[in-house]
């Protein structure tokens, strides 16, 4: 620095000047978010239909939370939301995702220049709209015409076709078949790109030991993958529990009410019983059984990288 230059001094209006650059998207946030998470606390402590206008409605207090948690369908759906919604669907695409993502680890794919191939092959089921492949699975396992019903009887397997989506013995694996089948490409992708960062000299290291594949996996694979399984399971986790569009679209929550979950009874009790605040009580416990999961899922997470 020259003798005769001085060094700038940042005055008040330069300090600010960050805050005034992120302004504009802290106000988008705001609106998108606060207000209506606001609107929906509003909500649920006040008995509102869709016909009244915007600020109408009696209050009732807790009431609205005292009758989701007195409805015996609140437990059934929830059960199903936790058991088969998200618990089953989350298991299925990690154990999935993560043999998937090492075959197409595997040198053989680089030696046949199949990387390529393969790759784009995994992700077109995450190409497709959830509604189209919804679609498409209805017609697939549609118990009259549908394809899976025609080449079983073609094949002798059976006399008549079966209503994978109308009985109660089957609806559930369908729809985890269907869930499993769409989102498994993320989880893929993701696993694929926590196994390039692993250090190639670990492999070098514990081939040296004498280590096989399996406690290759074990010690140096699945410890370095520990904390890209953690995002992704709580990712997926939040997802699946929030998840309305598959059950809605492929079973609209029946048979009777045999698959309906939170997301599903919160849509039919707001827009087909016309109960906004009931439905936005049970959207909110539905946010609160989230963030108890989360806090609780990161804090095992922390003590196990401490470990």
């Amino acid at each position: 620095m020259s003798a005769g230059r001085l060094p700038r001094r940042r005055g008040p209006s330069g300090a600010l000047t960050p805050y005034g650059l992120i302004a504009p998207g802290l106000i988008i946030l705001l609106l998108l978010f606060a207000v209506p998470a606001a609107y929906n606390l509003w909500l649920s402590v006040h008995d509102v239909t869709p016909y009244d206008a915007l600020g109408d409605g009696v209050s009732v207090g807790l009431g609205n939370f005292r009758s989701v948690l007195k409805n015996p369908l609140t437990l059934s759906s929830l059960k199903n939301t936790v058991v088969w919604l998200t618990l089953a669907t989350v298991a299925i695409r990690l154990v999935l995702g993560l043999g998937i993502a090492l075959l197409l680890q595997a040198p053989v794919l680089r030696r046949l220049r199949l990387v390529g191939l393969t790759r784009t092959l995994v992700l077109i089921p995450w190409m497709i709209p959830p509604t189209v492949a919804v679609a498409a699975w209805r017609w697939l396992l549609d118990g009259q015409a549908g394809l899976l019903n025609q080449v079983l009887m073609r094949f002798g397997l059976i006399d008549q076709g079966i209503p994978f989506l109308g009985q109660t013995s089957t609806v559930w694996w369908c729809v985890i078949a269907i869930i499993s089948w769409r989102e498994l490409p993320f989880v893929i992708i993701v696993l694929m790109a926590g196994l390039q960062a692993i250090p190639h000299d670990q492999y070098e290291a514990a081939a040296i030991d004498g280590a096989g594949r399996f406690g290759t996996l074990w010690y140096v694979t699945l410890p370095n993958l520990r904390p890209v399984l953690g995002v992704v399971g709580l990712m997926i986790t939040i997802n699946s529990f929030n998840n309305f569009v598959y059950v809605w679209l492929t079973t609209g929550g029946g048979p009777g009410t045999y698959t309906q979950v939170l997301a599903t009874q919160l849509f039919t009790t707001a827009f087909v019983d016309n109960k906004l605040g009931s439905g936005a009580a049970i959207g909110l416990l539905m946010s609160f059984c989230m963030v108890l999961f989360t806090i609780f899922y990161l804090g095992v997470l922390q003590r196990r990288s401490k470990a």
